[in-house]
């Protein structure tokens, strides 16, 4: 994936799900990428899969972090890091 950076790597479909959505209400693109290649197949046997990588452009990658930083905070306010 040329000009996309790795961002995080998401625990099921549902979290990828949630993050890439949160990053596009901020106006950046996210990208899917199944971490294992037997995703498809897991998706068949339970119904989702698992370890999905998500990439975003480069140049937006200190901003997508920032807003995942931004909402762990707001999840778990006494948490601070």
């Amino acid at each position: 994936m040329e000009g996309w950076a790795f961002l995080m790597q998401a625990y099921d479909d549902l979290e990828a799900g949630i993050v890439c959505g949160l990053l596009e209400t901020a106006a950046i693109p996210a990208r899917r990428q199944e971490h294992d290649p037997l995703a498809g197949g897991m998706r068949v046997i339970t119904g989702q899969a698992y370890e999905i990588d998500i990439y975003v452009p480069a140049p937006l990658l200190p901003r997508a972090r920032a807003i995942l930083v931004e909402a762990e905070s707001r999840e778990n306010p006494g948490s601070e890091t």
